[in-house]
């Protein structure tokens, strides 16, 4: 029995000690480890399992393995026609070097102020280099729509209205026109992911020195600042008009065609009509005419008598004045005959 208790007895006094002390550590699936004695690396553990170090002398520092975040604020910075905006950019990142890491940064926190000063930079020499357009779109789909090409076309006759009222009126051509085509409608050359690729290899020459890798970097989100906002809305509102002007013109232009065709067409109609009315006016009076003349030959004295009635029911009834008797109009009133 004592000699069981003697066996036992080291064995447990050995695992409370190692139990107390701790020499071993577990590292996670995602993560990497440096260890380090007074300040010194000893060792670095970039694969998941238990390890081993030197109680309550090594420390141990954990990082992540896995691909990180980056969010940076968004900033303001001037493109190349300095118009100012707020550029809003993302990043993933992660650590390749833990020694080099650990040298050079330490911290967490460390390395999120490094991105911010190496990416921020780039995006803002990238931004200031291109136009706005180049910023916002990324390729130029748009301009195949039949819409925009409509657009197009009428933007470019409403510029050339444009340009032509302010010659007459002695304006500069070029602030007549406010750049619809070179603006909303101008093909780009590069486009955001060209410049996105481009903030990337201003970064990453900075990575190494760090322990870090630089996986990507892109533009999340581009608004207009607010003193460039009331003069893009203003510079839309001008396009829509000009648009609305080009339409308009083209609208009158169609109205006049069409009212002048009606106009033609209904004059050539009158006229017609009227031609057609003065013949059968013409083939009437004739058949009139000889129908007379048949009454008239077949008995003139029974014809001069049957008009001389007709004149006096139309005549005599209204007759306000005095005539004489002797006149030869009322010969049929006092002789038969008419004599």
């Amino acid at each position: 029995m004592n000699t069981i208790l003697k066996t036992i007895f080291p064995v447990v006094i050995i695992a409370a000690l190692l139990m107390t002390l701790r020499p071993f550590f577990i590292i996670p699936e995602g993560e990497q480890a440096v260890v380090t004695r007074f300040g010194r690396i000893v060792e670095v553990h970039t694969e998941a399992g238990l390890k081993l170090k030197l109680p309550a002398v090594d420390k141990v520092t954990r990082y992540s393995k896995k691909i990180l975040s980056w969010d940076g604020d968004p900033q303001r910075m001037p493109t190349s026609e300095n118009q100012y905006i707020w550029v809003d950019t993302t990043a993933r990142w992660r650590i390749v070097d833990p020694t080099v890491f650990y040298q050079r940064v330490n911290v967490m926190d460390e390395a999120y102020a490094r991105l911010d000063n190496v990416i921020e930079s780039a995006v803002r020499t990238v931004v200031s280099q291109y136009p706005l357009t180049e910023s916002v779109r990324s390729t130029n789909i748009i301009l195949e729509s039949d819409n925009v090409i409509l657009d197009f076309q009428t933007n470019a006759r409403a510029e050339a209205d444009a340009a032509a009222l302010a010659a007459e009126s002695g304006e500069n051509l070029q602030e007549a026109g406010t750049g619809i085509l070179e603006s909303a409608f101008a093909p780009i050359q590069y486009g955001r992911k060209t410049l996105s690729n481009e903030m990337l290899k201003r970064s990453l020459s900075s990575m190494p020195e760090y322990g870090m890798e630089l996986l990507d970097v892109v533009i999340r989100q581009i608004r207009y600042s607010d003193d460039l906002t009331q003069s893009v809305y203003d510079r839309m509102i001008s396009e829509r008009q000009k648009v609305a002007t080009g339409y308009r013109s083209d609208g009158n232009g169609l109205k006049a065609e069409w009212l002048g065709q009606l106009n033609r067409d209904r004059d050539i109609k009158l006229t017609e009509a009227e031609t057609r009315a003065a013949l059968i006016r013409a083939e009437g009076d004739a058949e009139a005419a000889r129908i007379y003349a048949e009454a008239y030959n077949a008995d003139p004295e029974f014809y001069s008598f049957w008009k001389a009635l007709e004149s006096y029911q139309k005549v005599l009834p209204g007759q306000k004045k005095v005539l004489s008797t002797d006149m030869d109009f009322f010969r049929y009133l006092y002789s038969q005959n008419g004599r």
